[in-house]
């Protein structure tokens, strides 16, 4: 007798995350660019996250420092200026739920 498969689950059906209710099942995970001159996120970054989501879907945007010493990596975005936090504000609807 064959063993019994375990049901398969579709990547494009709704999910439920904690509060969140995703469309599908897909999310993009962080990717460290480093095209944040100067530690401030650039408006290009929106059109970047912009080509990747979609309504009702999970991208976690890439790795953010939260003092100057605290960066892994040269020209990633930071949030521990006023510069900074504005910066971030721009994308905001689009990449944060």
């Amino acid at each position: 007798m064959a063993a019994a498969q375990p049901p398969t689950i579709p990547l494009l059906t709704p999910y439920k995350l904690g509060k969140f209710d995703l469309s599908h099942r897909i999310v993009l995970a962080p990717l460290t660019r480093q095209r944040s001159f100067g530690n401030v996120p650039q408006p290009h970054a929106i059109l970047y996250y912009s080509q990747r989501t979609t309504e009702g879907g999970l991208l976690i945007a890439e790795a953010t420092g939260i003092s100057d010493t605290a960066q892994g990596y040269p020209e990633t975005p930071g949030i521990w200026t006023k510069e900074q936090v504005e910066a971030w504000k721009q994308s905001n609807g689009l990449i944060f739920l």
